[in-house]
């Protein structure tokens, strides 16, 4: 993907652990590349296709030098973030932060750490039989919204029979596709504080349920971590979340099952009946 780079961007700002970094400030340095489609910029000089590096260079100045952060993480992190929010058109980000008056107190030339991040799809099914089920997946949507996820697409939303075998009201269901640059893991700790928030409470397993967030899919992504596995297991065996997925992603494939959505719901379909 073609890119923007930045090198070498200096800032005088008071970010440190120590009181001293505080009090007298010392000097930073940003290099980044920003990758988006530069094509409608470069054909049509179409400058809301484009990003205004001059503008960028005096945003990055301001917002380093709005706080005081005591590591250089957290301040490359909310750049990151927030030129993504900025620039909806910018689809990857690697951006290095340095610090070459690091108190080390040794020879050296600069400290430095770097953020890469990039904008991935990521599909989650939501569920709720609960009070206002679906005021309950609106509020969940909403959620999202609020904490930078955007919405690419919504199914309808489907009333279906309980799965679990757990003696309880249907339930209100429903797929989205949402384009994030949160990592995977990120995301799902994302889903959970968000179901945490609006009151979920886990007492029975696979029982009734005010919010319940599942990550499907982020890209082709294959994870198995004690915390995370990807895709969610049961994709391929529940049909209240096959039959909305189908609707907004056909001919999405699954990364393990090497199969299109919609070859997944027949399947099912086929061995139900």
């Amino acid at each position: 993907m073609d890119q923007l780079q930045i090198k070498d961007l200096e800032i005088f700002a008071y970010h440190g652990l120590f009181p001293s970094e505080k009090e007298l400030g010392q000097k930073f340095v940003i290099s980044a590349s920003l990758s988006y489609d530069m094509t409608k910029a470069a054909t049509e000089l179409d400058l809301t296709a484009s990003v205004h590096y001059g503008e960028l260079c005096q945003q990055w100045t301001t917002w380093f030098q709005e706080t005081s952060e005591d590591l250089i993480e957290t301040v490359a992190y909310k750049l990151v973030e927030r030129t993504f929010e900025t620039y909806p058109l910018v689809q990857e980000i690697e951006l290095e932060l340095k610090k070459p008056w690091a108190p080390v107190h040794l020879p050296l030339d600069t400290c430095s750490v770097t953020i890469h991040r990039r904008k991935q799809r990521a599909f989650i099914a939501l569920g709720s039989n609960m009070g206002d089920k679906q005021a309950n997946l609106e509020k969940a949507i909403d959620n999202l919204r609020a904490r930078g996820i955007h919405i690419l697409k919504e199914s309808s939303v489907l009333t279906t029979e309980p799965w679990g075998g757990v003696e309880q009201d249907s339930f209100a269901n429903q797929v989205i596709e949402v384009e994030t640059w949160l990592p995977a893991s990120v995301l799902l700790e994302t889903l959970l504080a968000i179901e945490s928030e609006m009151g979920r409470v886990r007492e029975v397993h696979w029982g009734p349920r005010l919010i319940d967030l599942d990550l499907l899919f982020v890209e082709d992504q294959v994870i198995y971590t004690d915390e995370l596995i990807l895709p969610h297991p049961y994709i391929a065996e529940r049909l209240f979340v096959l039959e909305p997925l189908v609707e907004i992603a056909p001919h999405f494939i699954h990364p393990i099952l090497k199969q299109p959505i919609r070859y997944l719901v027949d399947q099912l379909e086929q061995g139900n009946a």
